[in-house]
């Protein structure tokens, strides 16, 4: 003879079940509020105590690890340091030493050189180990991303010659100096120097 389910018969049933999920929700809810307060007590300051938390870090340059509200630079001086020129510059994060303004500098955040004349200067005088104030540059012909001109090693001495020079970026790369010939294939094929430049001076 079976039996009809009634409301006490079904209260008997799932109350060992409601009993059960009221002791593990009470049981483990103190545990996960003591970690949470763990968490938020932890003091982070700077990205590697970011990172050393366990907290998200960003694969960006330099990195980036969020702690909360926070988010905190990966400081990149500590992690290349050792990539430091003899100034000091960090060459892996972009820099360069910039002589004319004396500091470590991007080339594309900031110019180093007043122009093309100064540019040409501090080249010839590094490459030919002469004190800047000694080389003399004279711009003759110029383009957006040509320029031609004759250089001087002293007001008083003959010694000098010419040059051609061209754009690379924010960067003017001297391609050619001195008082030889000149390669006028290579100068126009490989760094597509204009006639207006190269004639009557360089090249026929």
């Amino acid at each position: 003879m079976s039996m009809k389910p009634t409301a006490q018969n079904f209260l008997i049933a799932i109350l060992p079940a409601v009993l059960t999920v009221f002791v593990i929700f009470f049981l483990i809810m103190p545990q996960v509020r003591e970690n949470r307060e763990k968490d938020s007590q932890i003091s982070v300051t700077n990205f590697i105590e970011c990172a050393a938390a366990g907290n998200p870090v960003m694969e960006s340059y330099p990195r980036q690890c969020r702690h909360g509200e926070q988010t905190f630079i990966e400081d990149i001086g500590q992690i290349v340091g050792g990539d430091k020129d003899e100034h000091g510059c960090l060459g892996p994060a972009g820099y360069s030493w910039c002589e004319p303004k004396n500091k470590c500098l991007r080339i594309w955040e900031e110019t180093c050189f007043d122009g093309v004349e100064q540019e040409i200067q501090y080249f010839l005088a590094s490459k030919y180990d002469k004190a800047v104030e000694e080389v003399r540059i004279n711009i003759t012909k110029q383009t957006e991303n040509h320029v031609s001109g004759s250089v001087r090693f002293s007001p008083e001495s003959s010694a000098g010659g010419v040059f051609l020079a061209v754009r690379s970026g924010n960067i003017w790369e001297v391609v050619y100096d001195g008082n030889g010939s000149v390669d006028c294939e290579k100068m126009r094929t490989e760094y597509d120097f204009p006639d207006t430049i190269l004639k009557p001076n360089f090249c026929d």
